[in-house]
């Protein structure tokens, strides 16, 4: 029998959830209404026997204070997909000190997506970095619960993500060995949100989230520690749909379906800077096997055998064949915001509320005192429509091969 809480908890649970955050303030775990022990992310996380094991794995010591732009991926990880592209280009960046990677439910499960980062930073040396594991679930756990019931409303979803599988105990126990084997490395002790919050405290107005899956720990770490609000420097979002359909609905893109309460929370938490990459901009820019081909070209290296090993096949059959890049885009704009050719400033929202819109993003102009036409709470954010589509390959490229 599906178990819920009652209505009047349930409401009550997500007025507090919602309520905004004012820059500056300060609330303690405790006493936060989102805490972790109340919702999901203080759930199982990928560690063996249900928590998250200290790094094994030798790091160098003081890198995370090093020079270089700072920035922390907040990601649904997979295996050599759109996420793991936007991770190689920061990882293998000179001018950029990628503090850690940070892993949540979305396309894979938090054990899936954490066994995949290890590895893959493994492969290109960079067991430095450190991988934390965040939330397991959304926000509200009876997420999942809910889809038989929009199916049969609104329609079936073509793409659930990790909803689509059963949840591994662990990330050493998958259903299959990430490519290569299991990590030799282990995720840092702790949870996802409080490692946001650490390094932000420790590195004040210097750090970029690029948030690259569902916001759901983003949204823990701003709930619990308000008060790392005015000390981000910037977060780039890949979600939301805003003047074009969304990817598993109608209204909505993948991420802030997935997870509709943890991006409204984000997007409405007045950050210094936020910039937004919709389904609007990631769904014009196809990878081919043109771009397949200039990767694969010369020396072979970690990153061209796993393209030749995992994408050679799929193009070898059909060379036709064609993907979006969505997270990597994100990574593209924060190395090179120069590529960016049009963009709007938007007050922006995302619809909670159960029904055919649940995970829709909304943008609204700034209007004024007599005639308002953002809603209270809303905060402004950057949303890029249009980029240099060469200047954005060339980086792309580059970034995966030198």
């Amino acid at each position: 029998m599906r178990r819920s809480l009652p209505l009047p908890a349930a409401t009550f649970a997500l007025a507090l959830a919602l309520a905004p955050v004012a820059a500056g303030a300060t609330q303690s775990a405790a006493a936060s209404p989102v805490s972790p022990a109340r919702t999901a992310a203080g759930a199982r996380v990928a560690g063996q026997g249900g928590a998250a094991d200290a790094g094994a794995t030798s790091r160098a010591p003081g890198r995370e204070q090093a020079g270089g732009r700072k920035v922390i991926i907040d990601a649904d990880m997979g295996e050599l997909n759109d996420d793991a592209i936007a991770m190689f280009m920061l990882a293998r960046e000179p001018g950029v000190n990628l503090l850690g990677v940070t892993t949540v439910s979305g396309n894979t499960w938090v054990e899936e997506g954490t066994a995949y980062a290890l590895r893959q930073l493994e492969m290109i040396g960079r067991q430095d970095v450190p991988v934390v594991a965040g939330s397991g679930e959304p926000l509200f756990r009876w997420r999942r619960e809910r889809f038989q019931g929009e199916d049969a409303l609104y329609g079936k979803a073509p793409y659930t993500g990790a909803f689509d599988h059963a949840r591994p105990p662990s990330y050493r126990r998958l259903a299959k060995p990430p490519y290569g084997g299991y990590p030799k490395a282990s995720p840092r002790a702790g949870a996802a949100a409080d490692f946001i919050v650490d390094q932000v405290k420790r590195n004040p107005g210097q750090i970029t989230i690029c948030a690259i899956g569902p916001a759901t720990n983003l949204a823990l770490a701003v709930r619990t520690h308000p008060e790392i609000v005015p000390l981000v420097k910037e977060v780039i979002y890949m979600g939301g749909a805003f003047d074009s359909p969304g990817n598993v609905s109608p209204a909505a893109e993948f991420n802030w379906w997935f997870d509709p309460e943890s991006a409204k929370i984000a997007v409405r938490t007045p950050f210094r800077r936020q910039t937004i990459v919709p389904n609007d901009v990631a769904e014009k820019i196809s990878y081919t096997k043109a771009q397949y081909d200039r990767i694969v070209a010369g020396r072979e290296t970690p990153i061209k055998k796993m393209f030749k090993d995992l994408q050679g096949p799929e193009f070898a059959k059909d060379p036709h064949h064609s993907t979006f890049v969505w997270d990597a885009i994100t990574s593209a704009i924060f190395l090179d915001p120069g590529m960016v050719r049009r963009a709007e400033e938007r007050y922006v929202d995302v619809d909670a509320t159960d029904g055919p819109d649940y995970g829709r993003a909304l943008g609204y102009g700034k209007g004024d005192f007599s005639r308002p036409r953002n809603p209270a709470g809303t905060v402004q954010a950057r949303i890029v429509f249009d980029l240099d589509k060469a200047r954005f390959w060339d980086l792309y490229v580059t970034r995966l091969t030198r």
